[in-house]
């Protein structure tokens, strides 16, 4: 797979007709414990109408990993985004971002919102405060490593019965990878993160989609963001917890679908 300047491993996947190529693109940013493959369940509705562009964020899957010293920023994140974002043009793009990836998208358009489309978020709020589990994380990793942090954050992300076996037995495996020092630092940044002000006047559209019973993000950070950002718009999801966009790839790619294409009118 192809890798930018700064480390991060990334695709592009277009399955348009030679015929259908004027939709933007749209740039997918993954949360913490994952990779850009959590999104391959999106690929065929998303790639059949515009460029699809994923990447592994910075300590995760096939990027560089920082060593454990590293000072963790969301600048750097912002950075990540848009060095992986000019790999698909320098126009308009649009962004999606799950978990701390929606908080990382929502930063990065508020850097450069000539560049921004609109941005869509799944399970993932504008602010640290507020949020939960993320004290427990080092106790957690400290006590069973990051398979045990891995089956707590399964418990926190799926209820009972939602999703397919198999896909489920990937993400855990996948989610056990994660370095104890790159999920920390990460966390640390999301914990002190407050995005509030500069949304105020946010230019661009904004569509916020969060699960009902997210262990991690209050419903009630959604309802703030509405109140706060001037073009938002809020979908909640009844019986999910916070691996909404993995659980529902089809029915969330939809929406995403429909609402970027009513973006661009």
């Amino acid at each position: 797979m192809p890798e930018t300047a700064r480390g991060l491993v990334f695709r592009i996947d277009d399955i348009r007709p030679p015929w259908a190529r004027d939709a933007l693109p749209v740039v997918f940013n993954h949360g913490i414990g994952t990779s850009m493959d959590i999104w391959a369940g999106w690929v065929p509705v998303i790639a059949a109408h515009r460029p699809m562009v994923r990447f592994d964020m910075r300590g995760f899957g096939r990027s560089v990993v920082p060593p454990q010293d590293h000072v963790w920023s969301m600048a750097e994140m912002v950075e990540d985004l848009w060095e992986v974002a000019d790999q698909a043009g320098s126009g308009k793009v649009h962004l999606m971002g799950e978990s701390m990836g929606g908080t990382i998208v929502l930063a990065a358009a508020l850097a450069r919102p000539e560049r921004v489309a609109s941005v869509s978020i799944s399970n993932a709020s504008f602010k640290g405060k507020g949020l939960g589990e993320l004290a427990y994380w080092k106790d957690q990793f400290a006590d069973g490593g990051p398979q045990g942090w891995s089956r707590r954050m399964m418990a926190n992300r799926f209820l009972p019965g939602v999703g397919d076996p198999a896909a489920l037995d990937w993400f855990e495996a996948e989610q056990a990878r994660t370095r104890p020092h790159v999920a920390l630092g990460l966390g640390g940044v999301l914990a002190v993160s407050d995005l509030t002000e500069a949304l105020r006047t946010a230019p661009f559209p904004m569509s916020v989609v969060l699960p009902d019973s997210s262990p991690f993000v209050p419903v009630l950070h959604g309802a703030e963001l509405k109140e706060i950002v001037p073009n938002c718009r809020l979908r909640v999801v009844p019986h999910m917890r916070h691996g909404l966009p993995f659980a529902r790839p089809q029915e969330e790619a939809e929406h995403l679908d429909r609402w970027m294409a009513e973006v661009e009118g």
